[in-house]
């Protein structure tokens, strides 16, 4: 083996750890209370105990660290799970479970996901990037409704609706949008798999409860005493 690859392999380690402590340390300037206009090349520096030539070198410009901090996100979001959405035979358990895994995902790193993809306007390779993602989302999603098998009816029907609506109510904007402090994850997912399931007509209408039933007319039901005619005075009736 050659003396000059070993060396090089035995470099990788430290490398890689340099790495992963840039990311960590841009990861917590943009996400949580971090500040995003405080965020740069050198701020991120400062943060992983590292020079700014080191980060320049790893990632060689601001849109390269947040392209590569984005592809970090994903790595550790749990996207891993979303295989069994394909593997359960159930409809409803399918859906559910490939909604939970999206809604899990944006919650995991909520502020730092919105200010990459506000970030994304700014920075073209970054928004090729969350771009492609969105793009692999809808293929999951066309996947997922080619394998599902239901009853006919309900809308939409066509396959490319559902695809798009299923694809819509993944996104990060509708996660955030529902998402607050009255409406936690677990409920968002809920929600949205029970809207999905009800609009492709694979689940019945959701009711809080039987619906009233109308009112009928009762028989034994008192009437109100009718007015009784009021006498007239003799003026009042005329003498004949």
């Amino acid at each position: 083996m050659s003396p000059r690859k070993y060396d090089l392999g035995r470099r990788r380690g430290p490398a890689e750890a340099t790495r992963l402590r840039i990311l960590e340390a841009a990861r917590a300037l943009l996400g949580g209370r971090g500040d995003p206009a405080g965020f740069s090349m050198e701020a991120v520096a400062d943060r992983a105990g590292v020079s700014r030539m080191t980060v320049y070198n790893q990632f060689h410009s601001e849109g390269g660290l947040l392209e590569a901090l984005a592809n970090h996100i994903a790595s550790r979001g749990g996207m891993h799970q979303l295989r069994e959405a394909f593997v359960e035979p159930d409809p409803a358990a399918a859906v559910s479970r490939f909604v939970t895994t999206f809604v899990e995902f944006w919650a995991s790193e909520r502020v730092l996901l919105r200010r990459l993809r506000a970030f994304g306007v700014l920075f073209p390779t970054l928004y090729k990037e969350i771009r492609e993602r969105d793009a692999w989302r809808r293929e999951a999603a066309t996947n997922l409704v080619a394998r599902l098998r239901g009853p006919p009816g309900g809308e939409p029907r066509s396959a490319e609706a559902r695809v798009s609506l299923l694809y819509l109510m993944t996104g990060f904007e509708a996660f955030d949008a529902l998402c607050d402090d009255q409406r936690p994850p677990a409920q968002v997912a809920q929600l949205l798999s029970e809207a999905l399931l009800r609009c492709w007509g694979l689940a019945p209408p959701h009711r809080d409860g039987p619906a009233p039933a109308p009112p009928t007319p009762s028989r034994d039901r008192p009437r109100s005493p009718r007015p009784r005619p009021r006498n007239r005075s003799g003026a009042e009736r005329g003498v004949r």
